[in-house]
């Protein structure tokens, strides 16, 4: 994934490299520091597993789980991570899955919006509620994204939060906006996308319904 604007951690150790200016981590004191939201505003998307047993009741297996963060356009944006666990075992047969959005510990169901290609190269996913009313009524407050594409140069990451971090984590600038999501790259490295390219998704997966459009049949003449 390309990042000119962003920071890549190499190693779940925090190893960071400044895109285009090495010189940026040794002047880190002059820069705004991005920290993680707190966990009140990140959420949990989890794959599970339903494994019917002859003898007893049927046991959930936990496959795969990825932090998000909610949107007006997706009701969470979340990693490929689980998006591809999911994908890899569908055509498996005798196997019952389940896609469950945890906040505060409790799964409500949920999907993945089928934008009809990932990870368009952002290695992102976009998760709704099975019900569109589930979201306002948990009145889930919504995480801006940062409309300050210059200032972007000028922010830094803490190494240590960035270590203790999961993929899917946003990063918020100083006024509480999304900067940059964390995730991860095939090769297991951990980098940033930033908040313009987290838009660019976002206006692909606005093109697309959460749900099936309905239309109201018309009155037959009498």
């Amino acid at each position: 994934m390309n990042n000119p604007a962003g920071v890549v951690a190499t190693s779940v150790l925090g190893i960071l490299l400044c895109i285009g200016n090495p010189t940026n981590a040794r002047t880190q004191e002059s820069k705004s520091v991005v920290h993680p939201a707190p966990a009140s505003q990140v959420i949990t998307v989890t794959v599970t597993d339903v494994r019917h047993s002859k003898h007893g009741p049927d046991t959930d297996v936990l496959i795969a789980q990825a932090v998000g963060f909610p949107n007006d356009t997706c009701d969470v944006i979340t990693t490929f991570d689980v998006v591809k666990a999911y994908e890899e075992r569908q055509t498996w047969r005798n196997v019952r899955q389940r896609v469950d959005i945890v906040i505060n510990g409790t799964p409500y169901p949920a999907k993945f919006r089928d934008i009809g290609f990932y990870p368009l190269g952002l290695n992102l996913a976009c998760i709704d509620f099975d019900s569109p009313y589930v979201h306002s009524q948990l009145k889930i407050p919504v995480l801006q994204l940062d409309r300050d594409s210059a200032g972007l140069a000028a922010l830094s990451y803490e190494d240590k939060e960035i270590a203790n971090s999961d993929p899917g984590t946003p990063f918020l600038n100083p006024q509480g906006q999304v900067s940059s999501v964390l995730l991860t790259t095939e090769n297991g490295q951990l980098e940033f996308a930033t908040a313009e390219q987290i838009r660019s998704f976002l206006k692909v997966a606005a093109d697309v319904a959460p749900w099936p459009t309905l239309s109201r049949r018309p009155l037959s003449a009498t």
